[in-house]
Formats: C-alpha cells, structure tokens, sequence
C-alpha cells in the first residue's frame, strides 16, 4: 500500500473554482433582493454585483498569476486591479459611504481610474517582453 505525498499532487486549477464562486455570488445577490432581505436601490444591486464581479475576476487573475508551472498574469492583473478600485469608488459613492457632489465624485472615479490603469499598465509592461511588428523593419 503506498502512499502519495502532498508534493505529488498536480496544483488544482483556479479557475473552476471562482467561476463556481461567480455563480454562487450572483445568485446569493438575486435572492437577497428578490426577496427584499436587503433594501437596496437598483443602482445599488448594480454596484454590488460590479464589485463581486471585479472581485472575482482579480483573484482569478491572481491565482492563474501565482499558479506554479504557468504563464504569469501581469497584464489581467493590471486590468482587474483598475476594474476593482473603480467599482470599490463607485460602490462607495452608491452608498453614500462618503458625501460628494456629482462634479466631485466623476472627478474622483476618472482621476483614480485614469492613474491606477496607467501605473498598473507600466507595472506590466515592465515584466514583459514584447517581439518587433513583423516586416517593420
């Protein structure tokens, strides 16, 4: 009878798991408001929803990058972390976790977006290596 070690074992995919995950999310937001157990706005089932997508495109994102053996993620890292800080501003200002006018809350979502998508793009760019157009030369 043998054994096998841990280390034996080939690394489960992520993948599977958070779309089972994204499954399970946007049915849990159907049920709370479908049965009014929370008194959200539409707006704010949008918000809510947007979040736990960006969410969970990011871990997916972050796993297929620390997954042992595989291509890294840098350039759906850079994406899914614009696309996570932009709907956490919008989820807030849906809320009203914090009190901004209209004019100050599109500043604040256009400016934050604007420089995280540029600083997570140069991130990326930094860790890949691009080959030359084809008979560009």
């Amino acid at each position: 009878m043998s054994s096998l070690s841990a280390a034996s074992l080939p690394s489960p995919d992520p993948k599977p798991v958070i779309t089972a995950l994204g499954t399970f999310t946007a049915a849990v937001i159907v049920v709370l408001t479908a049965f009014a157990i929370v008194d959200w706005s539409a707006a704010q089932t949008a918000f809510v929803t947007a979040e736990a997508a960006a969410l969970l495109g990011f871990l997916a994102a972050l796993l297929s990058h620390l997954k042992p053996g595989t291509a890294k993620e840098n350039v759906a890292l850079a994406g899914t972390i614009t696309a996570l800080v932009s709907s956490t501003l919008a989820l807030g200002t849906g809320f009203g976790w914090w009190s901004l006018t209209q004019d100050q809350a599109g500043a604040l979502l256009g400016t934050v977006t604007a420089i995280i998508g540029v600083a997570a793009a140069m991130i990326a760019r930094e860790h890949m290596t691009a080959d030359t157009t084809p008979g560009t030369e």
